[in-house]
Formats: structure tokens, C-alpha cells, sequence
């Protein structure tokens, strides 16, 4: 039962990597900029899974999970922030 949460985030990250390396397939600067953001959060997401799992009391699973989740919502909100930079290029 102790390894049930981290297997669920491992698990949930997976997607994003597989997003990644999706959007990654094109050649343009743009797609892999885009790719690097996704399995950036990816890593992010299985990082706090292994944390999580290596954890040994409430406390530290807490600061984890709000580290967690506080690098993978800057690094959707720098995501977005690309996204319009590079319509404003266009």
C-alpha cells in the first residue's frame, strides 16, 4: 500500500513524456522547444514519484508534493508564456 501513491504519479507522468517525445518528431526550434517543456514536466512528476516513495514521514511527502507541484505549474506557466511569445512573432 505505501507504494500505491508513487506508482499513481509515476504513472500520470508518463503521458507528458510521451507528449514529449510526440511534439518533439518535428524539426523546428518551436516543437522542440515545446517537447523539452513536456518531458520536463514529465521528469518532474516521476522525480517526486521516486521522493515520495523514498520518503519516511508525512512531513517531508508534504514539502515534496507542494515542491512538486510548484515546478510543474511554473513550468506549464513558462510553456504558455512561449507559446504567445512565439505568436507574437509570427
Amino acid at each position: 500500500m505505501h507504494a500505491l501513491a508513487p506508482l499513481l504519479l509515476a504513472a500520470s507522468g508518463l503521458p507528458a513524456l510521451l507528449v514529449g517525445a510526440w511534439v518533439g518528431r518535428s524539426g523546428n526550434v518551436r516543437s522542440r522547444g515545446m517537447a523539452l517543456h513536456w518531458v520536463m514536466i514529465g521528469l518532474a512528476m516521476q522525480a517526486g514519484a521516486v521522493g515520495i516513495y523514498v520518503s519516511e514521514d508525512g512531513r517531508q511527502v508534504r514539502g515534496i508534493v507542494i515542491a512538486m507541484v510548484v515546478l510543474v505549474n511554473a513550468l506549464i506557466a513558462s510553456m504558455a508564456w512561449q507559446l504567445h511569445r512565439n505568436r507574437k512573432n509570427r
